[in-house]
């Protein structure tokens, strides 16, 4: 019997032990590597091929959310079902766009991590009961209208919110004046705005800020 080859990745040593813990006691299910790091998940991958990727959205050193575009992009077949301790509707959106096939929060229990893994398994699209309704409050059309957007745009987001000029904004990130304009003009253009207060304005209503 082909069992279901799952990588856990995760920096809490209590979901990945709570969860691996389960998954040895299922006759089709094993856990083939385990990692604390996006580093540590891609070296991983590079030996391990595995069949689902529970991936935390929030690691030390990287963005699951950006990690998960890489991971579809090198390895088209795994299954990613993100994990987070969060219900933000930006975050589930942009994982959904970004090629996962499902999000829990990790207040979720063990069964439903189970369900999930063999429901992504099987083809499927499985949100826990936090994120449904987060997502059932979207029409089909604002979950189309959500752009995808980097971890450094949604930076300058942030700073510009704040009300920071592109030098400060520059300065916080330790960037050129000129990185922060191209950051600013690639947002105005994906969100299709002409000024940066329309700009703050749409990322707020969609729940990006």
């Amino acid at each position: 019997m082909k069992k279901i080859r799952i990588i856990i990745c995760d920096d809490h040593p209590l979901i990945t032990e709570g969860i691996h813990s389960f998954i040895v006691q299922k006759s089709d299910m094993e856990v083939v590597a385990t990692a604390k790091s996006g580093g540590e998940l891609m070296s991983i991958l590079s030996d391990d091929i595995a069949d689902v990727l529970l991936l935390d959205v929030n690691l030390p050193d990287d963005n699951g959310i950006d990690l998960c575009v890489q991971v579809k992009k090198m390895y088209p077949d795994i299954k990613i079902l993100g994990l987070s301790n969060f219900n933000e509707r930006s975050v589930i959106v942009r994982m959904l766009n970004n090629g996962a096939s499902g999000y829990l929060v990790k207040s979720e229990s063990v069964q439903v991590v189970e369900q999930a893994i063999r429901h992504i398994y099987d083809g499927g699209v499985y949100f826990g009961k936090e994120a449904q309704k987060t997502l059932n409050s979207l029409t089909k059309k604002e979950l189309l209208e959500i752009p995808p957007i980097t971890k450094r745009e949604k930076e300058v987001l942030q700073y510009l919110d704040a009300g920071l000029s592109s030098p400060m904004i520059a300065e916080k990130m330790f960037i050129s004046s000129l990185t922060v304009d191209s950051h600013r003009k690639n947002l105005l253009r994906k969100f299709d705005v002409s000024k940066t207060i329309n700009l703050v304005q749409k990322a707020k209503e969609m729940g990006i800020i």
